[in-house]
């Protein structure tokens, strides 16, 4: 544990992980915009444990599927208006899965914000509603493809993108002060708070 968190015992909370999760690829482009696939880890693996004592806690894991999901927008302030997600087909290489999302829990739009300490850029985030059920040692590498409709102050383009990432294991340790974290996340929308899970 860092000197830091030893000297606020009463505030701190540790993660040590390895995470099974997939590699960011290049991002998609569409209508000038990029468009990449995030993933984060919901689930343990088998063997993984915690660690609490009191208000201090440290946990000890093996972080994997099934995962939060969604897509993020990176194009230009006041160009750039509202993303669409319409339709997303996921297989996978080992398990041979080949799925469609259901549609009807798509279809919403997401703004593109402006970036902070970004100037000029803005930011569109579309989370997918549900988890990603893939486990990136028994499914293998994942290509997901998507209809996806940018808005831009021109009009609308519409096109299919696709996404291919490979399993991935990585380490994630992270000390954090919790009450540090919860004022800084005042004043922001969730959208907008930093989470390092996020691959």
């Amino acid at each position: 544990m860092s000197a830091a968190c030893l000297l606020s015992l009463s505030s701190c909370v540790g993660l040590i992980a390895d995470k099974n999760t997939y590699a960011s690829l290049p991002p998609a482009k569409l209508a000038g915009a990029s468009v990449q696939m995030q993933v984060k880890p919901e689930g343990t693996a088998g063997g993984s444990y915690a660690l609490s004592a009191m208000v201090v806690s440290a946990a000890v894991a093996t972080l994997d599927g099934p995962f939060s999901w969604r897509f993020q927008a990176t194009g230009i302030d006041g160009q750039h208006q509202s993303m669409v997600v319409h339709r997303i087909r996921t297989r996978t290489s080992l398990s041979k899965r080949d799925e469609w999302y259901p549609s009807q829990h798509l279809g919403k739009r997401a703004d593109f914000k402006p970036a902070k300490d970004r100037p000029g850029v803005a930011i569109a985030t579309y989370p997918i509603p549900g988890k990603l059920r893939v486990m990136p040692k028994q499914d293998g590498g994942l290509e997901v493809t998507a209809l996806v409709t940018i808005q831009q102050r021109s009009g609308p383009q519409r096109g299919w993108i696709k996404f291919r990432m490979e399993p991935s294991q990585k380490k994630h340790n992270e000390f954090i002060f919790v009450p540090t974290e919860i004022i800084k996340s005042i004043g922001q929308s969730p959208d907008e708070w930093q989470d390092p899970l996020w691959d």
